[in-house]
């Protein structure tokens, strides 16, 4: 699971954080002047905002249980635990030094998933087609009685991010033991929250195909990656996944795809808020390799090739990017959904939009955490800085990995020439040959767009004449994947969608709203972009029923990951019975 802040919806209630604004790689407090309010006793019309909602779609009609029959009470709870908590106590983590699939045998855990879901899911086993991808991907297909219905695609991962053995004495429990409490209701283990999807799909595909009166008119495709965690951008899993549905399907050839993701679900007050990722952001990995004298550590040079690269970190982490809120974008669709149905929740962001100030509404929403920037804002993320173990010798090679995930204001040029202006003051401060981005085709398109020379060196200017370090200082771009299309926040897939999470959750007895928008993370649908133009990326939890996700004593609220099983169940029986896409996509291939 590539986000571990999810959205507004972490940090309700949280205590402000200081103000400030970001313009030309600088920081300056806002003053008084640039605060705004919202009047208390004003009652504005607030329809004129948009933001209308679909109708909710009930699927009953099918001669199908109902979710809510199948799926309340403890018993139902019990049986999701049973369910869940074994595929918690499967060791499948993702290394990133992981081998061949014959040589390395920390791949055993994924044939373990594997067998375990033909044991717990044998009507799915029965019924579907399992295709086997790439060693340990799987593809299980319900195929429909109707062809010219193009499927649906349901994903998730099987994979999960290690555990650091510096941190098992900090864990309640060991992390794979899959600790269930009745007592507060939570499953803990690493992974509780990662693997929830994959039984919410299979859970909710088993109780279908247990019933005789469901005969799929569409096809159903659940796909299972095994390195969402650790692959980047070359994925074993998806990514081959990915090449073999598009085989089958052909490009655009699957009516919609529903991975993890989005901001999960926010209550605020009388209005409960589904938060999907219509889009993700880009991706880039930088990495800084230093080449310096070596020597002694008795008589050191004045600055050591740590000391260097430490000087680099601190004049990126001084100068973060832009928060930045594009206009009629899928982030400011999502916004005005908040300030029409919940105007008193963010006065501040209220006001701003209402006046169609973006800058306002962009300050407004960095001030609601500390972590509600990234939304709008390209993270950096100093992660990775590896040199030699001897303290009895200075170190010659120092190398250092930024992640970076960019905003769709922001191209990767931006960010590259940013960050070889920055390091480059480093580089000719102690006269270090210097390299950057060479050949990247990104980075020579932005350069010359500019008028820009390359900033390539082979000398600067020392501040330390009589001081030598022979150095050299190369910057390369890796990883990258750009700012994926945003798919649709209207029309027949979007009104599906939404109008079976309106269904799904109108029980509760509050407003019930769809909010487009983004995640500050990366899923696997970042392979699947060919298949489908309908992608969208939600978990339906909301901020109680998990925490601590990729860190100490992950956790899941067991009474609230049913209802990510009633939506699954939901969603399969509302596309099964609606074919307006399809006579669209029809309409449209006729016209061309």
């Amino acid at each position: 699971m590539r986000f571990s802040l999810w959205s507004l919806s972490t940090v309700v209630g949280m205590s402000k954080v200081s103000a400030f604004a970001i313009t030309n790689g600088h920081q300056y407090r806002l003053g008084a002047k640039n605060k705004v309010a919202v009047d208390a006793d004003t009652k504005p019309d607030l329809t004129r905002l948009g933001c209308d909602q679909s109708r909710p779609i009930d699927p009953s009609g099918d001669g199908l249980l109902s979710a809510g029959e199948l799926f309340s009470g403890q018993r139902a709870i019990d049986e999701l635990v049973e369910r869940h908590q074994p595929l918690v106590q499967i060791e499948s983590v993702c290394y990133d030094d992981l081998g061949d699939y014959d040589d390395d045998e920390r791949w055993q855990p994924f044939v373990d998933i594997s067998e375990f879901l033909k044991k717990t899911y044998p009507k799915v086993h029965e019924y579907a087609t399992l295709e086997t991808v790439n060693k340990y991907g799987l593809v299980y297909t319900v195929q429909g009685s109707d062809e010219s219905l193009a499927p649906i695609l349901l994903t998730a991962h099987q994979d999960v991010v290690p555990v650091e053995n510096e941190t098992l004495d900090q864990w309640e429990y060991p992390p794979f033991e899959g600790h269930y409490s009745k007592k507060d209701g939570y499953l803990r283990g690493r992974g509780a929250v990662d693997k929830s999807a994959i039984t919410g799909i299979m859970y909710a595909m088993e109780t279908l195909l247990s019933q005789e009166e469901y005969e799929p008119s569409r096809t159903v495709i659940l796909s299972f990656g095994f390195d969402q965690e650790c692959s980047g951008f070359r994925s074993r899993g998806a990514g081959e996944i990915s090449k073999h549905l598009e085989e089958k399907y052909g490009q655009n050839g699957i009516a919609v795809i529903l991975d993890e993701g989005g901001s999960g679900i926010l209550d605020l007050g009388d209005t409960l808020y589904a938060l999907p990722a219509v889009y993700e952001k880009g991706y880039l990995d930088v990495w800084f390799d230093l080449e310096v004298l070596g020597g002694h550590s008795g008589a050191p040079t004045p600055h050591t090739a740590i000391g260097m690269m430490s000087e680099i970190i601190t004049k990126l982490e001084a100068n973060p990017f832009q928060p930045a809120i594009i206009r009629n974008g899928p982030l400011h669709e999502g916004l005005t959904c908040l300030a029409r149905y919940s105007p008193r929740a963010y006065p501040s962001l209220t006001q701003a939009i209402r006046w169609g100030d973006l800058k306002g509404a962009a300050y407004a929403l960095t001030q609601i955490s500390p972590n509600s920037r990234y939304f709008i804002q390209t993270s950096q993320a100093v992660n990775s800085i590896c040199a030699k173990n001897n303290l009895n010798s200075l170190p010659e090679f120092v190398t250092l990995g930024v992640n970076h995930r960019i905003a769709p204001q922001d191209s990767f040029g931006d960010v590259q020439y940013r960050i070889a202006y920055l390091a480059q003051e480093v580089a000719r401060k102690y006269n270090l040959k210097f390299s950057a981005f060479q050949g990247d085709k990104d980075y020579m398109e932005y350069l010359a767009a500019k008028g820009i020379a390359p900033q390539n060196e082979d000398t600067g200017n020392s501040r330390w004449p009589p001081q030598n370090y022979n150095g050299k200082l190369t910057i390369q771009a890796r990883g990258k994947s750009y700012v994926t299309p945003a798919s649709p926040t209207s029309g027949p897939i979007w009104d599906l969608f939404t109008g079976t999470f309106r269904h799904t959750f109108g029980r509760r007895g509050l407003n019930v709203v769809v909010a487009p928008g983004t995640m500050t993370g990366n899923t696997d649908t970042r392979h699947y972009l060919n298949l489908s133009p309908n992608v969208y990326r939600w978990s339906p939890l909301s901020p109680k029923s998990f925490g601590n996700i990729h860190t100490i004593n992950d956790k899941l609220l067991m009474s609230e990951h049913i209802d990510m099983v009633r939506f699954y169940y939901d969603f399969v029986r509302n596309f099964d019975k609606d074919n307006d896409w399809d006579m669209q996509m029809k309409r449209e291939r006729k016209d061309l």
